[in-house]
């Protein structure tokens, strides 16, 4: 009989680590209402929550895949804000469209930039992007004078702030296509395997003849690709570009991508994960708000979480280990 608990409390614990972010997401959604005197539960609250991770989503995916190689990159803040001044500059010069790719392709060359300097010079990610994120800050300021770029045109605004049916935001429509997108690029393809491979033990995949300098450039390409869509689409909803104006989506980001399970040394990439993971964040900044809490505990209650979240990481690495160990044993 004591036997048989220890399963089924095992398996609970299994469950659970492997569903983490549902689980939190279930809570975050049973308590919002109580806790916001019945203003989460609506239409416009809902609709402002999907405008507002939209932003964070696009990026997070674009760590999604690069976590996924095992590699790091601390300036996407920064590169937002670089991206946004580009965007808003060049729709004021130039058809969308053109304003579009350029921002995309100014996108990839930072994210290129990064990876192939890094894994070129065998430097620390963690440290250079430190250092690349300062000059797209320097960058972002210098090309617009330190000052708003404003007076953007209702298509720039439409792609931030539009709704389809007059119901959903477009904002959000586009990452989930972004989502769809990689979902199937690392699921399903032969790059997405290698990309795990890699992340796994790059060693091991190099000697089985994958190409792991290309695969960890890549995932700083592919973060900065979805750094240009994230400042196309923030751009539009704030109506702006604003020097400043990625601050802060390095941290909620990370901490959605973390929340979703996907782990900080690679090997793995959840998709579905990061998604959930970006819900949670932004429904926790929505009750803070809700609630008049003020912004810098904001930023301590997102610390925590990315803490947790590691936390939570570590405890499940650990424990899928310790029954793998188990089961080899018998």
């Amino acid at each position: 009989m004591k036997s048989s608990n220890k399963f089924d409390s095992s398996k609970f614990i299994e469950i659970f680590l492997n569903n983490k972010a549902i689980f939190i997401l279930i809570l975050m959604v049973l308590i919002a209402q109580p806790i916001t005197r019945g203003m989460f539960f609506s239409y416009a609250n809902f609709s402002s929550v999907a405008r507002q991770i939209s932003t964070s989503l696009m990026i997070a995916l674009g760590y999604t895949v690069l976590l996924g190689t095992g590699s790091m990159d601390l300036s996407s803040g920064n590169m937002v804000s670089l991206l946004g001044i580009v965007f808003a500059l060049c729709t004021l010069r130039t058809p969308l469209i053109f304003a579009v790719i350029i921002t995309i392709v100014c996108g990839c060359m930072c994210g290129f930039l990064n990876g192939y300097i890094a894994m070129k010079f065998r430097l620390a990610p963690f440290i250079l992007t430190l250092a690349t994120g300062q000059i797209y800050n320097g960058l972002a300021s210098l090309i617009c004078g330190g000052t708003t770029v404003a007076g953007l045109s209702s298509n720039v605004k439409f792609i931030g702030q539009g709704l389809i049916f007059g119901v959903i935001p477009i904002s959000i429509l586009f990452a989930l296509a972004v989502a769809l997108v990689i979902s199937i690029l690392v699921g399903r393809t032969k790059y997405g395997r290698h990309v795990l491979a890699t992340g796994g033990n790059k060693d091991a995949a190099r000697v089985s003849g994958i190409n792991t300098f290309f695969i960890k450039v890549s995932g700083f390409v592919a973060l900065g690709l979805c750094c240009a869509l994230g400042a196309i689409v923030l751009t539009g909803r704030v109506g702006m570009a604003v020097p400043s104006a990625g601050d802060l989506f390095t941290l909620d980001s990370i901490a959605a991508v973390a929340i979703g399970g996907t782990p900080m040394h690679g090997g793995k990439a959840k998709v579905g994960g990061t998604i959930v993971g970006c819900i949670i964040i932004g429904i926790i900044s929505n009750i803070l708000n809700l609630c008049g809490v003020s912004v810098f505990l904001q930023w301590i209650a997102k610390g925590v979480i990315i803490v947790v979240a590691i936390l939570l990481d570590s405890g499940s690495e650990t424990f899928f280990k310790e029954q793998q160990r188990k089961a080899s044993a018998v």
